[in-house]
């Protein structure tokens, strides 16, 4: 199944498989006016952008790679929440040079090249790979194992011209090891979690959203993955979902309200998920251009609250570990 269907539309909602291919270039884009775009003008507003978060004891860890036409956008970060401990890289590049994101769902390749930095995920047979390295030293090497958890496959339309898929998977195994900000060498385990997110499309121009996302291990020793979002599939349905043990469960619309400097709440309208949201460490970027804009801020967070899942289950977070996201893009 590809994506995009015969008549040059995608096909729209929450997908039961995960397509096979997504051949962009045989959708039929047109600005708002009826004017279709093709060659340079049309590849421009197509956005693709790879993030993968690990959980490892009490550090978090978020690499990504993004090619959003104008540019591209690599970065990498280990954060200790027992001492605030942060090593973080990042780089751009002018019209994505050295940045290939490969947005085909079951087998793809991409990478980010900007000296000294060299980022490449692959994903085969349901096995994503990851690698990061500086001045050519190892900074992360990863196996993260996608069987046994239902994935999210959902493609939504965006204003009046646009459309967005996104891929995700929580509460992955993990193999490998990463450096800290000691350089000290530490391996994944067992109990490591991994969450990953494929996201393309011809997003609004001007757009903004919220995210939060957690894996954890609950006191029963249950897997418990969520992913919330708002504002970037704003136009249909939501992405909003729970896993347990690698089961998809639906979850309604959330509503992310500031309360004070570091604290947010997040509900949904049918009062079934109650979280509270303190947040720590912001990874933040702030790019005005005048035509072209981004701000992006990434909270390492610390979440409680109750979610009664789909099936009645009381789901109880006690402090978790998780990553809150608010950005803005003019792109």
């Amino acid at each position: 199944m590809d994506l995009i269907q015969s008549n040059g539309q995608p096909r729209y909602g929450r997908l039961a498989e995960i397509p096979n291919s997504i051949n962009v270039e045989h959708y039929i884009y047109k600005t708002p006016y009826g004017k279709q775009l093709t060659g340079w003008r049309k590849r421009l507003k197509y956005k693709k952008f790879k993030f993968c978060s690990i959980q490892h004891e009490h550090y978090s860890i978020g690499i990504a790679i993004a090619d959003i036409g104008w540019a591209g956008h690599g970065f990498i970060y280990s954060y200790n929440h027992q001492t605030d401990e942060v090593l973080e890289w990042n780089a751009n590049t002018v019209l994505s040079r050295g940045t290939q994101v490969d947005e085909q769902p079951l087998y793809s390749q991409s990478h980010f090249l900007k000296s000294p930095f060299e980022f490449e995920m692959q994903h085969a047979n349901g096995v994503r790979y990851i690698q990061a390295k500086r001045h050519g030293e190892e900074q992360l090497k990863a196996r993260i194992f996608c069987a046994g958890t239902e994935h999210l496959s959902l493609c939504s339309p965006n204003g009046i011209n646009g459309w967005t898929y996104t891929q995700k998977k929580t509460t992955l195994a993990v193999e490998g090891f990463f450096i800290n900000k000691n350089q000290e060498k530490i391996h994944f385990n067992e109990k490591t979690l991994a969450s990953l997110d494929d996201t393309c499309g011809f997003l609004r121009p001007e757009t903004a959203w919220f995210w939060l996302s957690c894996n954890f291990w609950d006191t029963q020793g249950n897997r418990i993955g969520l992913n919330l979002a708002s504002g970037v599939n704003e136009s249909f349905g939501n992405e909003n979902c729970l896993w347990v043990n690698g089961v998809l469960l639906p979850v309604a619309d959330v509503l992310f309200e500031k309360i004070d400097e570091n604290v947010w709440s997040v509900r949904s309208l049918d009062h079934k998920l109650n979280l509270e949201v303190e947040t720590g460490w912001r990874r933040f970027e702030n790019l005005n251009l005048r035509l072209v804009g981004s701000q992006f801020s990434q909270w390492q967070s610390r979440i409680k609250g109750t979610i009664e899942s789909q099936t009645g289950e009381q789901i109880i977070l006690n402090h978790e570990y998780g990553l809150l996201e608010q950005h803005y893009a003019k792109w």
